[in-house]
């Protein structure tokens, strides 16, 4: 049984197109690609297919939890990227700038309505196609900045990293980046918790006595530290308490 990590961007209705440009720039461009059509009338081209079919143009309102687009995003080299390509080839791709970055594909993106947690939100969910990919995004210091840096370029209100445990990650709040360093300490947000009430207390400072949202210190921490590494297969990517 494999494993399915996500990371998951809440973004306001007002800066998709936006958000899907950024998400186009950091995509390879293997020369088919999707039009996204916005509410506006504007138009987003992204590189890489939507249902498996290159070409195609695509209404805004009508990928909302249907079918997923398929990409290429590309990574700044670090060496959790190096040893994947070496292990597995074909990952390593040169830049515009000029360095080498590495792509992950497939990787899945599905779009959800978010207004049960922030109303005028839509939810994008980047989930890559393999157990080794998924543990690829858990270990990568630069995936994990680089989902960071996309969901602050837009203003986005929280990225959650899903390890398909109790808690989820909480890789960036409001313009906080919280949860970033690999290894490293991580806020978590209870699956559990009403999504508002959870929102609400994530905007203030956690705190060992969090009900929702806990950090290093909370009684739970340990465990989950434990189970990620367990489940995963990957030990060392989320530092105990001590």
């Amino acid at each position: 049984m494999g494993v399915d990590y996500s990371y998951q961007v809440y973004v306001p209705h007002r800066a998709v197109g936006r958000f899907l440009r950024n998400v186009a720039a950091l995509s390879r461009n293997d020369g088919t690609g999707t039009t996204v059509l916005l509410p506006d009338g504007t138009e987003v081209l992204l590189p890489g297919t939507y249902g498996f079919e290159a070409g195609r143009t695509v209404e805004w309102a009508d990928v909302i939890a249907a079918s997923s687009f398929d990409l290429s995003p590309c990574f700044p080299a670090d060496a959790p990227l190096r040893e994947f390509d070496a292990m597995y080839g074909g990952t390593a791709h040169p830049w515009p700038d000029g360095t080498v970055r590495y792509s992950v594909a497939y990787t899945y993106l599905m779009v959800f309505d978010g207004s049960e947690l922030l109303p005028e939100h839509s939810i994008f969910d980047f989930t890559p196609a393999t157990t080794g990919q998924s543990q690829l995004f858990l270990r990568s210091p630069s995936i994990r900045r680089t989902f960071a840096d996309l969901a602050m370029s837009v203003g986005a209100p929280l990225c959650l990293l899903d390890v398909e445990e109790d808690f989820h990650v909480v890789v960036t709040a409001r313009d906080r980046a919280l949860s970033i360093r690999v290894p490293g300490p991580c806020v978590l947000w209870d699956r559990g918790a009403r999504a508002a009430e959870a929102y609400r207390e994530l905007s203030a400072e956690p705190t060992p006595e969090g009900r929702w949202i806990i950090g290093p210190d909370h009684p739970g921490y340990a465990a989950f530290a434990a189970s990620v590494a367990r489940h995963s297969g990957v030990a060392g990517t989320v530092t105990p308490p001590r």
